[in-house]
């Protein structure tokens, strides 16, 4: 088997343990660990793209794989309702009408997947390929994430 292949069956075991046990929480919490579990790989990203660590292909594959089946799990868990009784940075215009932020998140989503599939093999094919992930993410933020208290 090839290490393509033990990574992909390797992150699927990984999302699968969190999803089941993300089912027996809240909507909320559920939301709040998949966006917490797309920041720290982002993180990871984030060192490769500024070179404070080196770049690793493999690394990369694992994160933005990660961070896809979180990001497709977290987007249907924002469009019941506003949040109610927990704590939350999630601002209430992704509830208003109008909203444009399930559009924002198929786009981060569709960057994960274009990252995917194409598969950079060294720092310069990942670097714009990062900027569109990081972008996504900003302009998300920017809108419906209020700033920590």
């Amino acid at each position: 088997m090839n290490i393509r292949k033990t990574a992909i069956i390797t992150v699927s075991a990984i999302v699968l343990a969190a999803s089941a046990y993300a089912a027996a929480h809240s909507p909320i919490s559920q939301r709040k660990a998949a966006m917490k579990e797309i920041g720290g790989q982002m993180r990871s990203l984030g060192g490769m793209a500024q070179g404070k660590t080196a770049y690793d292909d493999f690394a990369v594959f694992s994160a933005v794989e990660i961070m896809l089946n979180n990001a497709i799990a977290a987007r249907p868990l924002f469009a019941d309702s506003m949040d109610m009784g927990e704590e939350t940075r999630a601002k209430p215009e992704i509830w208003a009408a109008g909203s444009d932020f399930d559009a924002q998140m198929g786009q981060m989503i569709n960057a994960l997947q274009a990252t995917l599939d194409a598969d950079p093999a060294d720092l310069d094919s990942f670097l714009p390929l990062f900027g569109a992930i990081a972008a996504t993410c900003k302009s998300c933020h920017e809108k419906y994430r209020a700033p920590e208290s």
